[in-house]
């Protein structure tokens, strides 16, 4: 994620996320925007309790889970390459989610 255009990374304040957000970082494209967080929920909603912890003190799915694809804490250890998949995926449908809405915004 180092590597990505973002606005701050690109030292551009006039920039603009979709959501309003002015001169966001990946720290709001990949985990605060709310594109990002709806994301987050449908793969915390769809994990199984057996392969992630769910404590009441923190989110079933955490950041450096995503980022540095690690495999959720859980009673049952999920395969690597499958949550590198999941991984992958989320951080593509966060990229398509706020390019689909910036084109809807366009409209």
């Amino acid at each position: 994620l180092n590597g990505l255009c973002t606005a701050a990374r690109m030292h551009d304040a006039q920039a603009e996320c979709v959501c309003g957000s002015s001169a966001p970082g990946r720290q709001h494209h990949y985990w605060d925007c709310p594109i990002a967080t709806a994301v987050v929920q449908n793969i915390s909603d769809n994990l199984p309790a057996a392969w992630c912890s769910r404590p009441a003190t923190r989110p079933a799915i955490l950041r450096r889970y995503l980022w540095l694809m690690q495999t959720p804490a859980g009673p049952r250890r999920m395969y690597q390459g499958v949550w590198k998949v999941v991984c992958l995926a989320a951080l593509n449908a966060m990229d398509v989610g706020r390019k689909a809405a910036l084109d809807f915004r366009m409209q």
